[in-house]
């Protein structure tokens, strides 16, 4: 299977490595984005336990951007991201 990403934007076949965990796009190494998974287990009707360590889940860019303001996980690795490339200044500035 080749990459999505290469394919749809006609760069030729690339082999694929991962599958977009929201969409299912096949990925390259290029194209893939690991993410942080949070493992929560609900406890009936009480407050839900978060249990770690962290899973790791694989995004392509289309479902990173798209989720980055619903999932609370995508939008901490944004800061973190922002951070790295802007400078601490900014970073807090936008928290």
């Amino acid at each position: 299977m080749d990459c999505w990403e290469h394919e749809t934007a006609g760069q030729g076949p690339v082999p694929a490595v991962a599958f977009c965990r929201h969409c299912g796009a096949a990925l390259c190494r290029d194209h893939a984005t690991v993410c942080t998974d949070e493992r929560v287990r609900q406890n009936g009707m009480g407050s839900p336990t978060r249990l770690l360590p962290d899973g790791r889940k694989i995004c392509c860019s289309t479902c990173r951007e798209a989720f980055v303001e619903s999932v609370p996980v995508h939008r901490a690795e944004q800061r973190l991201r922002d951070l790295a490339t802007t400078g601490p200044e900014s970073a807090t500035a936008s928290c």
